[in-house]
């Protein structure tokens, strides 16, 4: 039984991802193709054997096809416009992230979850990776006690084929809110503030500030230190970032890629008694199930149940808001405080 009738709107490097879970789904069919580019449309046609309608608008093609579900891969930059028309046009819809690039955006378009009913759900992809929410496994435990503080940092190449290379701040524009929304995910924790230090180093290959050094304050009395830097040469990180947790009875390490790793003492201070640490390992599965595959069976999940998923925009509203109070903290070099309303306006940055 066909319950999902989907346009899909951008035909991007990730459309990939989406349509490789989509098209092998029972309960799917993609009803219309939209993308400025319809060569790039009709090469994932042939390539997923879709027979679909193609459209170079994606209003028009939301306006022509009965459909009931929304695929936006377009880029940020549209996301409001794209976002609130299918809402309004009785679409519900999964995204990619960011959701937007304003505050004022984020407040249309969560006013127009609220006056509508319908659902908005933002791909997070890294909340479904198997170490992470092993991670979060061990947090949650107790063993570590209390998290106290938590670093994470990446150091990746330049990718100046994609959007990011036309941000004022290519990285934190577009990446960093996977790093910024992992770090609230593994707490269960909100922002409260941030004060974020961006820059451009020496042999950049962007325009922009690709670079930073920031910190955040979360409602858990936790202090997430990051910096990272879109560009670098050499000694790469991965792009899951390099973590480590500090609680108050121990700590967890990952390089996000392989094992992770967590040592503890049931009385802090131990290791000067000559008691040494107890160590744990989180071990990586030896077969990785595709990050968007999950997530995206999480979130049909969610819109067939009727239940709110962990990416639902009414959350994902905290992620976002780390990265525009971060861009508001560099242009007014200061700590910026962020506060989220039940009502609109939903986000004020302070």
């Amino acid at each position: 039984m066909i319950k999902h009738r989907i346009v899909f709107a951008g035909c991007g490097g990730i459309a990939f991802r989406w349509l490789n879970h989509i098209t092998k789904r029972d309960d799917c069919e993609i009803l219309a193709i939209a993308d400025k580019n319809l060569a790039s449309a009709k090469e994932y046609c042939k390539k997923y054997d879709i027979k679909c309608n193609l459209y170079d608008n994606v209003k028009e093609a939301m306006e022509k096809e009965n459909g009931n579900l929304l695929i936006d891969l377009t880029y940020v930059t549209a996301h409001c416009e794209i976002v609130t028309s299918a809402l309004k046009a009785g679409y519900d819809v999964f995204g990619e992230k960011p959701m937007a690039v304003s505050v004022e955006q984020v407040n249309e378009m969560l006013k127009t979850v609220k006056e509508t009913g319908k659902r908005y759900f933002v791909m997070q992809n890294r909340r479904s990776i198997d170490q992470v929410k092993k991670i979060k496994e061990v947090l949650r435990s107790g063993i570590l006690g209390e998290p106290a503080y938590i670093c994470g940092e990446i150091f990746v190449p330049a990718d100046l084929n994609s959007i990011r290379n036309t941000f004022e701040y290519p990285q934190l524009q577009d990446n960093n809110i996977h790093s910024f929304d992992l770090a609230r995910y593994l707490l269960d924790a909100k922002p409260l503030s941030v004060h974020y230090h961006s820059f451009r180093p020496k042999g950049s290959k962007y325009a922009g500030d690709s670079a930073c050094d920031a910190v955040f304050e979360f409602d858990n009395d936790v202090t997430y230190s990051f910096r990272g830097y879109n560009g670098a040469e050499g000694c790469l990180t991965s792009w899951d970032n390099v973590w480590r947790i500090m609680c108050e009875k121990g700590s967890v390490t990952w390089d996000g890629e392989g094992d992770a790793v967590y040592e503890y003492s049931d009385k802090a201070g131990d290791i000067y008694n000559g008691i040494p640490y107890k160590r744990g390992i989180i071990k990586k599965p030896e077969v990785v199930r595709d990050q968007h595959d999950m997530a995206l069976e999480d979130m049909f999940d969610a819109l067939e149940t009727g239940r709110t998923p962990s990416t639902d925009c009414t959350d994902n509203v905290y992620s976002i808001a780390m990265v525009l109070a971060s861009v508001k903290s560099i242009k007014e070099n200061r700590k910026v405080c962020i506060k989220v309303n039940e009502n609109y306006p939903y986000l004020i940055l302070e």
